[in-house]
Parts: C-alpha cells; structure tokens; sequence
C-alpha cells in the first residue's frame, strides 16, 4: 500500500474527518489539526491497511478517537463513554 491508495482512498475523505472532528471539538483550527494527525496516523499505519476490512471507517474511527481525547482529555470518565474501539 502505498501513496497513490493514500491519494484515491484517504485524502477525498478530508472534508467528512472535518465535520465530525468539528462537530467534537467546535473549533476549525483545532479540528484543522486533528484532521492532520488523523491523516498522519493513518499513512503511518499503512501496513495494517491490508486487514482493515473498511478504510473509510477506520478513518472516522481515528480522527473521532483523537477529537475527543483533544476536547475530553480532563475528563476520563466522559472520554471513554464516546470513544469507539
């Protein structure tokens, strides 16, 4: 897997990361951030893309983990009630 996967697969999904990240966090420089350690991750983990049976939710599934570790980071209880794993 490689860059051009990245370029079809993931990056169209930018705009989707956004709304959801923002709707967390209500703040688009913040959610602006999210999104690219989200992507980040994401292209990090590219090894594991093989097994991961849909990319798009994975996707969703890190930039919401990580917008609610940011908002929530004070309160575990919170954070882990909204996290998906």
């Amino acid at each position: 897997m490689g860059t051009n996967e990245f370029t079809t697969k993931i990056l169209p999904l930018k705009n989707n990361l956004f709304r959801v990240v923002f709707r967390i966090t209500g703040d688009v420089e913040q959610s602006e951030q999210i999104v690219q350690e989200a992507l980040l991750k994401v292209w990090e983990d590219r090894d594991s893309w093989i097994v991961i049976e849909n990319l798009p939710s994975y996707c969703m599934m890190v930039a919401r983990n990580l917008a609610l570790r940011e908002t929530y980071s004070g309160d575990k209880e919170r954070m882990e009630r909204y996290a998906v794993r």
